[in-house]
């Protein structure tokens, strides 16, 4: 369900991350994160962290975050004119009207940015391992959905096959597996190598480069890689994974390739390996988190956990919109931990 972002009053200082419980004591209790319990609950998820211009996709929304947090913390008004990140688009872009259906299970929870087959920035790929939407102009996914449960892990060794991506439009100038050598990024993958190890098929799905994105190695080795880790072994306890990962905003570009500003991961959590989205409820949980793609990052996944909500506001995405919307009401604005 989209919310879109409002100003909010100032507050003194810089805001203070949520203290959230290390792995070894976390459940599964969820507790909301609304406006009306906290004033950051309409503000990306950035504001958490250090927020800068290439973390927001427009200049309303970085004019709602300069509003809202007094004294400008991040920079974001470098004239001092009383406005935030003018080079920014004057909009976020509206979703455009869904004009294709995808049968795919892996889409069973929405298709977040209306992707489609004619629109070279909203460009769907469907696999029988995966579904993604990528954008010609910043030679990037912009998002991710697959499915994971016990039948997807196996015993298969990692592939290594990094090669560009022959299934897209001829178009797309393809991204070479050494496009990022020397940049100091790493080949981050948005679908996970480890959650693809029922064959060397599925595996070597995920090393095409279409899958891969610019990743700082602290991000890509930390943090991310414990929240993967993490999925695996819900799903190896007896869960399926209904699973949404994208990047947005921009810190430069390694030749052709955009370097995102923020990574993020929704996952929904199902309680049993044949389980479907029909049985999701106001109770079921839902982990969503928020990331800059930087080094020194904090090696706790949990650290940015945030709400579907405020990624839906940071990315004007439509998350879980297959979900009934009384349902996603509550589930988008609650973090679980």
């Amino acid at each position: 369900m989209q919310t879109e972002p409002t100003r909010k009053s100032k507050r003194a200082g810089r805001p203070r991350r949520l203290l959230l419980l290390p792995l070894a004591l976390l459940t599964t209790h969820c507790s909301l994160f609304s406006a009306g319990a906290n004033p950051r609950a309409s503000l990306p998820p950035c504001v958490d962290d250090d927020c800068d211009c290439g973390d927001l996709i427009s200049q309303p929304l970085a004019q709602a975050v300069l509003d809202a947090v007094r004294g400008d913390p991040y920079g974001l008004d470098r004239d001092g004119n009383g406005r935030a990140c003018e080079a920014l688009p004057l909009a976020t872009r509206p979703l455009e009207p869904l004009t294709y259906v995808s049968p795919s299970s892996h889409l069973a929870l929405g298709n977040p940015s209306h992707a489609g087959k004619t629109y070279v920035g909203n460009y769907l790929i469907e696999r029988e391992q995966y579904v993604l939407a990528y954008d010609r102009d910043r030679a990037s996914l912009i998002w991710a959905s697959w499915l994971v449960n016990r039948s997807w892990l196996g015993q298969t060794d990692r592939q290594d096959d990094f090669r560009p991506d022959s299934g897209l439009p001829k178009e797309f100038p393809p991204v070479l597996p050494t496009a990022y050598r020397g940049s100091g990024y790493d080949r981050g993958h948005m679908v996970p190598s480890g959650d693809r190890t029922r064959s060397p098929q599925d595996n070597s799905a995920t090393f095409l480069m279409s899958n891969v994105f610019p990743q700082t190695a602290d991000n890509n080795r930390g943090p991310w890689k414990e929240l993967e880790e993490y999925s695996r072994q819900r799903v190896r306890e007896g869960k399926s994974l209904y699973v949404i990962g994208g990047v947005y905003g921009e810190r430069g570009k390694v030749g052709e390739v955009t370097v995102p500003g923020r990574i993020w991961k929704v996952i929904v959590v199902l309680d049993s390996p044949t389980a479907s989205v029909s049985g999701i409820t106001d109770r079921t949980e839902v982990i969503a988190v928020d990331m800059p793609n930087r080094d020194r990052v904090d090696a706790s996944w949990q650290t940015y956990q945030t709400t579907v909500d405020r990624i839906e506001i940071a990315t004007g995405y439509d998350l879980l919109s297959s979900v009934p919307v009384e349902i996603q009401a509550i589930i988008e604005a609650k973090i679980c931990g």
